[in-house]
């Protein structure tokens, strides 16, 4: 089971100063100095037997020699060295043991480490903590490539960590002097970054984001553009829970017998991003506005709103509330998506249900609405919302516009208007990283070197977990614009089912039976039982062939525009359909489906690079993907794969000359060679030398886990991928895939 745990440790160690001359320096000139060292570790507070080490280092950071260790002696964290004499007043201490998370209020099941460089001069209690822990590799960096004294590394350090989470302005108290239990902006502090390490992670990945952290600003005093991504994930994930934080500290510090203040943490964020923590929200999150209601005439018009208050709004939220740090979040399609101008149509088409059409800025707290004349015969109201920055509804505009007794519908050809080529564009993407992901997954499998013993997927990968997730935020999407669609026109049903057929192909592809919707839910997790695979790959195959009547023959390009994008080609459908017949072993059924993809033309083979993917004559459905080497596409239907297994069809409907012809042409193509002697096994070598992305497919359906890819029997239950773990947690219904 994977806990997400934490240890936020502040270790108060009281140093007792028994003779030093603060005139003295670090190295040759310092008078060794006793100390009475005495402390404790103050959070979590450590438990019973975990360990503190002093290390005491000369002017440059270089240890001395010498080394003091300690034990907690009771879950109060406390510790003592006893006398000691000191030969330098640099010391750098390292507490070592179980934590107490926060953000899930439990105890840790693994071990930590924090660090803390400090001048036993300047501090008589010194507290190890998260700052001080991210702060170490950076003194050590300006003192030994820099030559800054201590002084000035500690105190730039300081500044500029502080500064990555827009903190700045509590800079000038050291990180070693902030207490969790101070209840002061410096505990506010200290609690609002060490959760931001914590947020959902488990203790294995908070070790190891915490190393990137620390390895990041150690050499340039600045984390990179990836990990402020995962700062700003981490502040969705904590959005919500931020009084639930606050409660486990004081909770936790109740059952020790201590009271403990904490202040209002949502102030320690820099929700809005514009480098500066807390000054972006207002004591309450309600608004007032100069106006709530917009009454608009037929004509339109152009009306501004002033919000009364000198902290910024929004109308798209800088930060919202997630229910995971990784960065994703299964998006909703808007209401208004549909009724801004020109909406899911076209302008010129025509549309049953009327709207009022409007944008919609805001600048400076002033907002500006254009409402264009009434395109719809009775009055109609519409709304929209403004957030702060936490992206928590702070008010709500209505708009009531007077209908148009004249008005009459025009009628064009129908094509996306913006609304739906944003909602399209958005689909895609979504898409994009979740065959990308599945695309990256299967290469570093299939490519590994031992498969006998290696156990190499887990219910706790992120990459999986996303994968999934990705495909029913898109599966979600297109529900949506299928149900707008459904209600207006009624045009785009068989697009979307092709599109929606797609994603429950790659979905049964690597998980075999999954829940199946086709109704727009508001649940990201999909609480619903998994439907068997069978029946899935039966549903798909019922929509395609319905979907096949309406579609145009024409070459289909997901890389152009949304349009493009949409309308997808009778060829596509063929192809998934046929893939979809091989995966329910109807190869007869899938035969004439790929002859007929061949014998039209509109793709052919490249002669090119065996694991080449680019939007050229073999792509049939793939997503653009831009990397440092250029241009390239992450390929869902491929004209190769096309070859490959209609020679396949061919071997298993008995015609194994035909086959041997289409093995032949990717080879004279692609420069391979293979042995012909086992045709099934040519074709996986095929599959497997040109990265395809059928391969798993392939081999599942011909059962060559153990004769080709070497898989060991009892390892056999890889070919499928293990349920998320955080999907079987949040969906009571669904049952892991055997065994994971």
């Amino acid at each position: 089971m994977k806990f997400k745990k934490y240890f936020y440790l502040s270790a108060a160690l009281t140093f007792i100063l028994c003779s030093c001359s603060d005139d003295n320096e670090a190295g040759e000139g310092f008078t060794p100095t006793i100390f009475n060292v005495v402390g404790k570790v103050e959070k979590g507070p450590m438990i019973r037997g975990s360990h503190v080490e002093m290390r005491t280092l000369d002017e440059y950071m270089i240890p001395t020699g010498s080394s003091y260790h300690a034990t907690i002696d009771n879950n109060l964290g406390n510790f003592n060295y006893g006398v000691l004499k000191i030969n330098s007043p640099y010391a750098q201490l390292t507490a070592d043991g179980y934590f107490f998370n926060e953000v899930n209020g439990k105890l840790s099941e693994s071990e930590i480490k924090l660090d803390a460089i400090v001048d036993l001069k300047d501090n008589s209690t010194i507290n190890v903590n998260v700052l001080t822990h991210l702060k170490s590799k950076r003194i050590h960096h300006l003192v030994a490539t820099k030559g800054l004294t201590f002084k000035e590394a500690n105190a730039q350090a300081q500044k500029e960590l502080l500064t990555q989470f827009g903190l700045q302005q509590f800079a000038s108290k050291d990180a070693s002097q902030f207490s969790l239990t101070s209840g002061d902006d410096a505990s506010g502090t200290l609690i609002a970054i060490s959760s931001l390490v914590l947020t959902d992670k488990s203790d294995a990945e908070i070790v190891e984001f915490l190393s990137i952290l620390s390895n990041e600003f150690g050499t340039e005093g600045a984390f990179t553009q990836e990990t402020k991504k995962r700062i700003q994930s981490g502040k969705n994930y904590l959005n919500a829970r931020l009084d639930r934080i606050s409660e486990n500290i004081k909770n936790r510090y109740k059952e020790l017998g201590l009271e403990v203040k904490v202040k209002n943490l949502a102030y320690y964020f820099d929700w809005d991003n514009d480098g500066i923590a807390g000054n972006e929200l207002d004591e309450s999150e309600s608004v007032t506005l100069s106006t709530t209601e917009v009454n608009v005439p037929k004509e339109g018009g152009e009306y501004t709103i002033t919000i009364e208050s000198d902290k910024p709004y929004y109308l798209n939220p800088p930060s919202f509330e997630s229910d995971s740090d990784s960065g994703f979040r299964v998006e909703e399609v808007p209401d208004e998506m549909w009724s801004d101008s020109p909406g899911l149509y076209e302008a010129s088409a025509s549309i049953s249900t009327p709207s009022i059409k409007h944008n919609k800025t805001i600048d400076n707290n002033i907002i500006t609405v254009k409402i264009e004349p009434a395109l719809f015969k009775e009055d109609l109201s519409t709304n929209f919302t403004v957030y702060n920055a936490r992206g928590k509804v702070a008010a709500t505009v209505i708009i009531k516009q007077q209908g148009d007794s004249n008005y009459w519908v025009k009628h064009a050809p129908v094509k996306l208007g913006n609304g739906g080529k944003s909602a399209v564009l958005a689909i895609m993407s979504v898409m994009r990283n979740a065959v990308s992901e599945q695309f990256h997954l299967q290469n570093n499998y299939t490519h590994q070197e031992d498969f006998r013993n290696s156990v190499p997927f887990h219910p706790y990968d992120r990459k999986i977990e996303n994968t999934w997730r990705y495909y029913y935020s898109a599966i979600n999407q297109w529900l949506a614009i299928k149900d707008v669609d459904a209600s207006l026109l009624n045009c785009y049903q068989s697009f979307i089912d092709t599109h929606l057929a797609l994603a429950y192909y790659q979905l049964s592809s690597r998980w075999g039976g999954v829940p199946f919707i086709m109704q727009r839910s508001n649940d990201p997790y999909i609480s619903l039982p998994r439907t068997d695979e069978s029946e899935v790959l039966s549903r798909v195959e019922n929509m395609l062939f319905d979907a096949m009547k309406d579609l145009d023959e024409h070459r289909y390009d997901a890389f152009q525009d949304a349009n493009n994008m949409l309308f997808v080609s009778k060829d596509v459908a063929r192809t998934l359909l046929a893939f979809i017949y091989c995966n329910q072993k109807k190869f007869d059924k899938a035969m004439p489906l790929l002859e007929e993809v061949i014998r039209r033309g509109d793709y052919h083979l490249e002669y090119s690079k065996a694991t080449e993917y680019k939007n050229n004559a073999e792509c049939i459905w793939g997503y653009h993907i831009q990397t440092r080497n250029g241009e390239t596409c992450h390929p869902c239907l491929d004209y190769k794969d096309v070859i490959l297994t209609a020679a396949e069809c061919l071997y298993h409907t008995g015609n194994v000359s035909k086959a041997k012809q289409y093995i032949n042409q990717v080879c004279e193509h692609k420069n391979l060679t293979v042995d012909q002697s086992d045709v099934l096994k040519a074709i996986a070598s095929l599959h497997y030398q040109i990265n395809s992305p059928s391969y798993m497919n392939f081999i599942r359906r011909n059962e060559f886990g153990e004769s080709f890819m070497g898989l060991s029997h009892h390892n056999l239950y890889q070919l499928l991928w293990p349920i998320p773990y955080d999907v079987m947690v949040r969906n009571p219904q669904m049952t892991q895939n055997p065994g994971y």
